[in-house]
């Protein structure tokens, strides 16, 4: 894997995302982002397990509606114990490749994801609607912020090098999380 020295650890390139309050339990987050990648790259940066691994998680399942579609985070703390986070659980509700992902997770919530060609590359819509106390809601977006930062660098052929997130990245996710605490 590739050293996480030649990634953006700057969480200010791209807008913040933003929050809309669906009912008394549940928040929608939503981003849009630009990438200068056709939405086929895109695509498969979200779909293709051993894609998904360069920014975003560990997938088990395939991009085709009814199929199972589980996320294990890899940006988990190692404090030399071998820690590794359990398996989320979730399907695919929906799959128009390279248009439409739409997942449902037992963590996440549902989360859905259209993806429209520019001139430019791809246009990324991203939703994700998660029962999380308040608190909770901003630290989500933080989360999603990098994670979606993460993605840019991927589609540039750049990978995590996971092991050492915590310590290159952990302040990242602090500096996004500021930016929406105080907004």
């Amino acid at each position: 894997m590739a050293s996480n020295t030649d990634l953006n650890t700057d969480m200010t390139r791209f807008p913040l995302g933003t929050t809309r309050r669906v009912d008394a339990e549940r928040t929608e987050l939503k981003f849009e982002r630009h990438y200068s990648a056709p939405p086929e790259s895109v695509w498969a940066m979200l779909t293709d397990p051993e894609k998904t691994q360069l920014w975003w998680a560990k997938v088990r399942g395939q991009a085709k509606a009814g199929s199972t579609f589980d996320l294990k985070w890899l940006n988990v703390k190692d404090e030399g114990h071998g820690i590794e986070t359990d398996w989320w659980y979730g399907r695919v509700v929906e799959a128009d490749a390279p248009h439409l992902l739409e997942l449902s997770n037992s963590m996440h919530g549902r989360i859905w994801i259209t993806l429209e060609a520019t001139a430019e590359g791809t246009l990324v819509r991203f939703n994700n609607t998660v029962a999380v106390p308040e608190e909770v809601v901003l630290m989500s977006l933080a989360g999603w912020h990098v994670h979606l930062d993460h993605l840019c660098e991927a589609l540039a052929g750049k990978s995590v090098d996971w092991q050492h997130w915590w310590d290159n990245f952990h302040p990242s996710w602090e500096q996004a999380h500021a930016l929406y605490q105080a907004r």
